[in-house]
């Protein structure tokens, strides 16, 4: 869980690359080894089967994310895990996984609820020659508000993330081509958010050179649109393009580079103040290093625009910068720790209505918000796993009582059939 909360500015950049990037490792291939079917293993005639169970408690000090009346509770949670491959031909297989479990706060009981793990997805793969084109549907729900460093005084934050659509691979001699499109619905199950539903159309595409196996160089483009149910929103469409480059320059020293320019334009009202269009500029930059059999680290500095998530909001521009370090103390026995700085800009409109007509108020946001993580975890066996998580947010802001300090400490155990 720390690792999830500190490493979400990983993949982040405008909307359609952000997409395109954080699906490519919950839809890639990852089975390299033939289906096991002995009989201690589960599965259901060809199809491989991955069962699995999870539990844990968490104490917080903060639980609403509030500056001014900070709340404290102890979170239960627990959950399953099943996943399936079944290689259905021999240049196609069928891959699902997902994690289904139930947060209960002990003292705020309102604020329970359910939680879909992000790396749910059903993807189905065809084979060709030099590439592979893969049919996906990944979806979510989730509640977390640390996960989002634009909003405060929240305990939570309902939303359903559903993105269905195509990519293709190509790799032909050297070169390494991909283009995709995707169908993304986004809704909340809560009257207050429901200013967010939304839906949005994601075209990605690259191209580039490969110098090595792992290595490789081009130019890279997307587009979006999205329109919101509610005209609280502004509708907008996006475009961005830049290089990118992945560099494996040594064995254990891997790097990667992108940026490039991106304009926003918003259906915006006459009146609106925050204007048509944002001209703007992403950059990513990551390396990571494994310096011995047991240390490792990784630098992590993202700069993206994105979807406004506050109402009245249109866009957040903001900056993450992560540092982390993994040491094994024995074969079983692994502690961590990472931080993390983010500096955001969001503009609020807020509407007024007078004898005179209704009149808008632009408000600018400036905010930082830091993380500190350490975690340990401990494989006891094959099947059971824990993990023991400290982790400390400080958030400031130049609007009044939208700044808060929040301390965790969770305990995560495993266990897989």
């Amino acid at each position: 869980m720390a690792s999830l909360v500190l490493g979400g500015g990983m993949t982040r950049a405008q909307d359609a690359l952000r997409s395109a990037l954080s699906l490519a490792p919950v839809i890639a291939p990852t089975q390299t080894t033939p289906v096991d079917l002995r009989p201690d293993r589960p599965h259901l005639g060809p199809v491989q089967l991955t069962l699995g169970a999870y539990a844990g408690l968490e104490f917080n000090d903060n639980v609403n994310s509030s500056q001014l009346d900070p709340q404290s509770d102890l979170l239960l949670r627990g959950g399953v895990s099943a996943g399936l491959f079944w290689p259905a031909t021999t240049q196609s297989d069928l891959r699902f996984g997902s994690s289904f479990g139930y947060v209960h706060y002990l003292k705020n009981s309102q604020y329970d609820h359910l939680e879909v793990g992000p790396n749910s997805a059903l993807s189905w793969a065809i084979g060709f020659d030099d590439g592979t084109i893969t049919f996906f549907d990944q979806f979510s729900y989730s509640q977390q508000v640390l996960a989002e460093s634009a909003i405060a005084g929240l305990a939570t934050f309902p939303r359903f993330n559903n993105t269905v659509g195509t990519r293709v691979d190509w790799l032909p001699d050297r070169w390494a081509l991909e283009a995709g499109y995707s169908h993304n619905d986004s809704f909340s199950d809560s009257s207050q958010f429901q200013y967010l539903n939304s839906s949005s159309e994601y075209f990605f595409a690259r191209g580039g050179w490969r110098f090595a196996e792992t290595t490789q160089a081009g130019l890279e483009a997307s587009s979006s649109f999205t329109s919101y149910q509610l005209a609280s929103q502004p509708g907008n469409y996006s475009v961005s393009f830049g290089p990118y480059a992945d560099w494996q320059i040594t064995e254990s020293l891997r790097a990667s580079l992108r940026g490039g320019p991106v304009i926003y334009v918003f259906d915006s009202p006459p009146s609106s103040s925050q204007g048509k269009t944002l001209d703007a500029y992403y950059l990513g930059f990551e390396v990571s290093q494994r310096l011995s059999d047991f240390l490792s680290h990784r630098l992590s500095i993202q700069r993206d625009v994105r979807q406004g998530l506050n109402q009245g909001s249109s866009y957040i521009q903001e900056l993450t910068a992560n540092y982390s370090v993994s040491f094994s103390l024995t074969q079983r026995i692994t502690i961590g720790t990472g931080i993390t700085y983010e500096q955001g800009t969001q503009p609020f409109e807020t509407a007024i209505s007078t004898p005179f007509g209704t009149l808008l108020f632009l408000t600018v946001e400036d905010y930082d918000r830091y993380g500190e993580t350490l975690s340990a975890s401990w494989q006891a066996t094959e099947k059971l796993a824990a993990t023991l998580a400290l982790n400390h947010w400080l958030r400031d802001s130049n609007i009044k009582a939208n700044g808060y300090t929040v301390n965790s400490l969770s305990l995560n155990v495993t266990f897989t059939f």
